[in-house]
């Protein structure tokens, strides 16, 4: 039901005189006969009629105002995230947000996954079109409240973050109103964005979350304590052309062999103790087995290609337990020496060569006396902990600790036991801050000279052939 009055009407002025920002939200959705929502299995949409009492028994309420909003269940990963916005029909500029950096240089993926941990929920909730009717439009902080019913209400009761793009909506908000909301403007996007929860319950979660962590040993960071994120760095990187750095790659493959390889290679196990190679792609994954030197046998999957693409198989596992030893440690010597400032470029295209991003690192001065120590605290461990210790005069201490989180975020901290008195404590934790960023800079420049080692063993497209 909707309701369209002039302001002169005697329910335009009953609803003023009863507007105590109470609200009253009839929702409804769309179910099919398994209960899965529209548009699709991970979202649901909800048409919201907001409606105001006019009796303290609620009895009575009239419609001020409609509100269209999706619940995204459960998303893991961004792309999950702009695939239900592809598939439904929310009409604000929330790709650019879920896919970007925002204000504090953290991607929204990280925020979203603090955001679920701490508040132990696993829906993104979407506030998308808001439309007052005719006459209600100057209700004082009418939009904040609906705002936060729907929040609190069943389309955002299990999400952890909250998108609204007030482009969509029909009346413009106050400075008053922004303020009220407790949402943020996402960068330039003029999407607001924000953890779907009380400000004050947020912090209060996170204080909990923390001392838990605690509780199992994980490193605790003090008042020394300040944080970075490497994406700037990529970010300038990306702008400027990729380094060309000599490679003793393996021939090219013949263009028949290559022909033949499935579309989409996406990753490569290998097996150095049994020979087994697993390559994973669009079609499927193709296994072949056999220790360097002997006939390669294809397993499972990999019988049933064309002889084309058997043919290739056998060709490229050849091909990586001949090459990729070799290549793989050439990718660290590349690393040693991009670090230390002795990497040599290729002199031209002709040269066999990979491409790595031009990264521009800035290591600050350990301003203290002695030599540190950083070493990781668990090999293998999302986030990377390592634990940093002072050596001098033959006298060890822990300084502190570097905290490297796959989002690219770095924080560091001294420990609150060590020297406590430190006047110059901030330069201390800025150099550990460069320790960690140059360890996160390390595993980028990593992937992409492994990734262009793989191609070049399996595809044989490499520059300089």
């Amino acid at each position: 039901m909707s309701f369209d009055a002039s302001d002169g009407s005697a329910l335009v002025r009953a609803v003023h005189d009863a507007w105590d920002r109470r609200l009253r939200l009839v929702h409804s959705t769309i179910v099919d006969e398994d209960g899965d929502g529209y548009p699709s299995f991970d979202v649901d949409r909800w048409a919201i009629e907001v409606r105001v009492p006019l009796t303290d028994d609620e009895a009575e309420a009239a419609p001020v105002a409609q509100v269209t909003a999706f619940t995204v269940r459960a998303p893991d990963e961004v792309d999950e995230i702009v695939e239900a916005l592809e598939t439904s029909d929310a009409q604000g500029s929330y790709s650019s947000v879920v896919t970007g950096t925002g204000p504090g240089g953290g991607p929204f993926a990280s925020l979203f996954a603090g955001a679920a941990e701490v508040l132990e929920r696993d829906d993104l909730l979407i506030i998308d079109r808001l439309e007052v009717e005719t006459g209600f439009e100057d209700l004082p902080h009418l939009v904040p409240a609906i705002v936060s019913a729907v929040q609190n209400g069943p389309a955002g009761r299990t999400a952890a973050f909250v998108l609204a793009d007030p482009a969509q909506w029909n009346v413009a908000l106050s400075d008053d109103d922004l303020e009220a909301i407790n949402l943020a403007q996402w960068a330039d996007a003029g999407v607001l964005v924000g953890v779907n929860a009380d400000p004050h319950e947020a912090h209060e979660r996170a204080a909990d979350l923390i001392a838990a962590r605690t509780a199992e040993d994980a490193p605790t960071p003090g008042a020394r304590h300040s944080d970075t994120w490497v994406s700037e760095i990529l970010d300038r990187a990306a702008e400027e052309p990729a380094l060309a750095v000599p490679f003793a790659l393996p021939p090219a493959l013949p263009a028949d062999v290559w022909a033949a390889a499935p579309a989409g290679i996406l990753h490569v196990d290998a097996d150095p103790d049994t020979g087994t190679l697993a390559i994973q792609t669009d079609e499927g994954e193709f296994e072949v087995v056999g220790l360097p030197g002997n006939a390669p046998q294809l397993v499972g999957a990999a019988v049933g290609t064309s002889s084309q693409t058997q043919a290739w198989l056998r060709a490229v596992h050849e091909r990586w337990w001949t090459y990729q030893p070799t290549l793989h440690d050439r990718v660290h010597e590349v690393i040693d020496q991009f670090l230390d400032g002795t990497l040599e470029l290729a002199i031209d295209d002709s040269e066999p060569h990979l491409h790595m991003s031009n990264v521009e690192l800035q290591r600050s001065a350990w301003p203290l006396p002695g030599e540190l120590t950083v070493e990781p605290v668990h090999e293998d461990a999302e986030p990377l902990v390592l634990s940093v210790r002072l050596d001098e005069d033959g006298i060890r201490e822990n300084v502190g600790a570097i905290i490297v989180h796959e989002n690219g975020q770095v924080e560091a901290f001294l420990h609150d036991e060590w020297q406590p008195w430190l006047q110059d404590h901030e330069a201390a934790v800025q150099h550990l801050l460069s320790l960690g960023t140059e360890e996160f800079i390390v595993g980028v420049l990593h992937e992409e000279l492994d990734a262009g080692v793989t191609g070049a063993i399996l595809t044989g497209d490499v520059d300089g052939h």
